[in-house]
């Protein structure tokens, strides 16, 4: 076997790994991988996503920067350390990784749901309903934005528009619905 191939062939096991819940063999594989080639991108952003899952927030960052190092415009890496930032509690940080995240692509909603979240967290009410507004949009049906974006609401004390949340969640997902109404006072009609 070349040594040119070696790496992509431990690459692919890697991931035939995680497919089979083998996660720590599987991490074991991704740091050869970017041990024999430290500029195989893709290694850099699954040995992040491992450490992520084992709640290794900051090891996984720095795999995370590695990978950003090697596709500075790739929107995904972007996201994950600003993922990585928010599970470590560092908001302000990661909303600044958000905003670059959807600079590089505007259509990931999953960043304009993060900036929400540390928005809320950091108590920046109105610019945190803005940006899950804007989640919603772009995913439509995902409750998680929903939920976030009606406890935003309920916070602001805008009962007209944590109804309006409340019955646009109602319509296609009913078990999200009953918890805003549960949680946050909704009243039935």
């Amino acid at each position: 076997m070349t040594d040119s191939l070696r790496p992509s062939l431990q690459f692919w096991y890697g991931q035939l790994l995680t497919v089979f819940k083998r996660n720590a063999r599987a991490l074991q594989v991704f740091r050869e991988v970017a041990r024999d080639n430290p500029r195989h991108q893709q290694a850099w952003s699954c040995i992040g996503f491992l450490l992520a899952e084992r709640e290794q927030f900051e090891e996984a960052a720095k795999a995370f920067e590695q990978a950003l190092a090697l596709d500075p415009k790739g929107a995904p890496s972007h996201f994950n350390i600003a993922y990585v930032l928010q599970r470590l509690g560092r908001h302000e940080e990661a909303l600044a990784r958000f905003e670059r995240t959807i600079e590089v692509d505007p259509k990931t909603d999953r960043a304009w749901y993060g900036l929400g979240l540390s928005l809320a967290k950091l108590g920046r009410l109105e610019q945190a309903a803005e940006k899950l507004q804007e989640a919603a949009r772009l995913q439509p049906m995902n409750p998680y934005a929903a939920y976030q974006l009606a406890g935003v609401w309920h916070r602001l004390g805008r009962a007209d528009k944590l109804r309006a949340e409340y019955e646009r969640v109602k319509g296609f997902d009913p078990k999200v619905a009953e918890r805003i109404r549960l949680e946050f006072g909704v009243t039935k009609k």
